[in-house]
């Protein structure tokens, strides 16, 4: 991917979450391998802590610090995303950070996968 490619993927997923700018989520867009299935990312990152030990433990990192600061920002009653604020809704704080990492995810690598095609298509 392109540095530009990069950049329109931060920019939709900035929009997305809701938020202005992410150290955290330029790491994520920038060192996640996007391309990969849904599955296979999920693996790498260990989500749900299924894979005792064998993971990437620097972007599980940066992925579950990610997750902490948009939990933080709607308990403190920032803008952001209705998705985020829904996931964060009455659950416990490791549950609602741990749907988060999901949500992340999955957004991220849609984004990724909608500017790809933009991008190819011409």
């Amino acid at each position: 991917m392109t540095l530009p490619g990069y950049g329109e993927v931060y920019k939709r997923a900035c929009e997305v979450f809701g938020i202005k700018r992410s150290a955290e989520l330029a790491i994520l867009v920038i060192e996640l391998p996007l391309y990969l299935p849904l599955v296979k990312l999920k693996g790498l990152l260990g989500l749900p802590n299924k894979n005792e030990g064998r993971y990437n433990h620097g972007l599980r990192g940066h992925v579950s610090a990610f997750a902490t600061s948009l939990y933080l920002c709607v308990k403190r009653g920032a803008s952001v995303s209705n998705e985020v604020i829904e996931a964060v809704g009455h659950l416990p704080k490791r549950l609602a950070i741990s749907k988060l990492e999901l949500i992340i995810l999955k957004t991220l690598r849609m984004t990724y996968l909608t500017i790809m095609k933009t991008l190819a298509d011409g």
